[in-house]
């Protein structure tokens, strides 16, 4: 029986087929829209006698050297967001261009635009969802929360040269720092933590990749639903579902990548307490009573708590004269200041009518009393420094008319 020259191949390949597999291997993620070709070539014998090798097709090919099976690969979106800070950074009460630090890097095989939000995470938020090294659970809301791209650096934020709120184009493998600058309302207080999460969606790429130009409309949906097209470049996200921002709710293959950080508040615990005493009066009785001609001593007490975490600096008191009053006896006064760290620790007093500056010893700084003389009338006391657990008292008297 005499065989036919054509032998077609289903199913599994027979013993005796080699076949010839061509990859190329690469650490890079290979390109949106690269072609990749195989052909497989098969070799075989009829009655012990060699045959011609038939190349493989997409469709069946069944002589010759065939036609490769050519696919393009599709769009892998990854961005992905990471906090540059790696435990509570630290704010004072009414700070301005206070700054959370984050890195975006494209996890994708093709260059993208990023857009960005912010959420403010409701109160209850846990800092420690930021990741290990943030405490605290989330109290207030910074103010105004406004997102900003680092221009060709990868240091800390430069408000006069940072302005963008976008990425025109980010390479695949490609990274760059993003900042949120808020300011701090000036009502909080220390230990006040504020969770803070930066929000990166994938956009197509803008038109020029120059610093502060737009990148293109936000990808929203993807091909996953869709059948593969070999032919075809199709659009796939590949963000997995996260716990940070969205409140906790970053879905997967949803095109975003969030990420939380967390402000916390350092600040001085001030309590300022204002005491008074009769120190005489007309009568000469045992026990003094506030009537005309009575001297009357004042005991003013600035103290920085010793759960404070930070010191108190540049402190300064202005205390008018009461109505009804003069200063001390018969006009005269003397103000006493005792404050850490000034004029080796020992009380100072400023004469009624001067101005008097005592050396401080570092970290202490040097402070000035001016009674009555730049503002008639008025104590004033400036620069005093007080460190968590210090406290400054300053006594003088008065004379009831």
């Amino acid at each position: 029986m005499k065989l036919g020259k054509t032998v077609r191949l289903t199913g599994a390949l027979l013993a005796g087929v080699v076949l010839s597999l061509f990859s190329a291997n690469s650490f890079a993620l290979t390109a949106s829209g690269t072609t990749i070709s195989n052909l497989a070539t098969v070799s075989y014998k009829v009655g012990g006698v060699t045959q011609p090798n038939i190349g493989s097709s997409s469709t069946g090919n069944t002589s010759g050297a065939g036609t490769s099976t050519d696919f393009k690969v599709d769009t892998k979106l990854l961005i992905s967001v990471t906090a540059n800070d790696t435990a509570d950074v630290a704010v004072n009460p009414n700070q301005s261009g206070a700054v959370l630090s984050f890195t975006v890097t494209n996890n994708g095989n093709d260059t993208q635009g990023v857009t960005f939000t912010t959420i403010q995470e409701a109160s209850g938020a846990l800092g420690s969802t930021a990741g290990a090294g943030f405490t605290g659970t989330d109290n207030f809301d910074p103010t105004g929360p406004t997102v900003f791209v680092a221009n060709g650096h990868g240091g800390a934020y430069v408000s006069a040269t940072d302005t963008a709120s976008s990425i025109p184009q980010l390479a695949p493998g490609a990274s760059v720092v993003v900042y949120i600058v808020s300011t701090i309302p000036n009502t909080r207080v220390d230990g006040d933590v504020a969770v803070e999460a930066l929000v990166a969606q994938v956009a197509t790429k803008g038109a020029s990749a120059t610093y502060g130009t737009a990148p293109g409309a936000n990808i929203t949906t993807d091909d996953s639903g869709n059948a593969w097209v070999a032919g075809s470049v199709q659009l796939l996200f590949a963000d997995a579902a996260s716990t940070q921002g969205d409140s906790g709710t970053d879905a997967s293959h949803d095109g975003k990548s969030s990420v939380r950080d967390v402000y916390i508040v350092k600040s001085a615990k001030l309590t300022i307490t204002k005491t008074v005493t009769v120190l005489s009066d007309p009568t000469g009785d045992a026990i003094k009573h506030a009537i005309p001609g009575a001297v009357v001593q004042y005991t003013i007490t600035i103290a920085n708590a010793v759960s404070a975490t930070t010191q108190a600096t540049n402190i300064g008191l202005t205390d008018a004269l009461p109505a009804n009053t003069t200063w001390g006896t018969s006009g005269t006064g003397t103000l006493a200041v005792t404050t850490p760290g000034v004029n080796s620790g020992t009380q100072f007093s400023c004469p009624d009518g001067s101005t008097t500056t005592k050396t401080g010893s570092a970290p202490y700084t040097n402070v000035s009393c001016d009674f009555n003389v730049t503002t008639a009338s008025t104590v004033t006391l400036s620069n005093i420094y007080l460190a968590p657990g210090d406290t400054t008292s300053i006594v003088y008297t008065v004379t009831i008319n």
